[in-house]
């Protein structure tokens, strides 16, 4: 009987060693090939930060992994890691995408407060000058500076349009994450549960 048992983990051994789990590092997207080659047919379209996957096979810079559905394909081995996201990174880029969010808003009411004493000071100009020549440059100036800070403007409200964008999908991706790991946890609390012991004289 023990010979049999020893023999059976024996077996048994290569496939645990083999099937151990990864994790996509923080690539915003990986996708998986049906063939370890950057060009084959994808089997999903991309891979988010922190997927665990069960590694099959490897072969070069290739691995083989299944998804948790049951998915199996290839990707590169360095999009692999042995350690989860950490929570706390997407945490502190959240909070830096935030601050940065609102330094762009105050420099874009700052631009809006100048451009609008720019027209103040255009319509004036306008009004009490009256050399010709003088008030054409003037008037030339600032029109010339009036389009400068509208551009400036507009390449502020680009870049607050975007890092809110980023921002949501980070949170979007915490909430996952969370989602995961409570699942996670759920799973392997109750295997973790002291067994009850019977005695051999009962």
């Amino acid at each position: 009987m023990l010979r049999f048992l020893f023999a059976t983990t024996l077996v048994a051994l290569p496939v645990l060693a083999a099937a151990q789990t990864q994790y996509i590092t923080d690539e915003p997207r990986v996708p998986l090939r049906d063939s370890p080659c950057a060009t084959c047919a994808t089997v999903h379209p991309g891979l988010v930060a922190g997927t665990p996957l069960t590694v099959v096979d490897s072969k070069d810079d290739w691995t083989q992994v299944t998804l948790e559905e049951g998915t199996t394909g290839w990707l590169p081995s360095l999009y692999l890691s042995s350690e989860q996201v950490a929570t706390a990174n997407l945490d502190a880029d959240s909070l830096s995408l935030h601050d940065e969010n609102i330094r762009l808003k105050n420099q874009l009411a700052e631009l809006a407060s100048a451009h609008e004493e720019l027209q103040v000071e255009l319509s004036i100009v306008r009004k009490l000058s009256t050399n010709a020549l003088t008030l054409q440059e003037q008037n030339e100036e600032l029109i010339k500076r009036n389009r400068i800070l509208q551009s400036d403007i507009d390449v502020l409200t680009a870049s607050r349009d975007q890092l809110e964008g980023d921002n949501r999908q980070r949170w979007f991706l915490y909430g996952g994450l969370t989602l995961f790991l409570g699942a996670l946890l759920a799973v392997l609390l109750p295997s973790l549960k002291p067994r009850r012991r019977y005695s051999e004289w009962g």
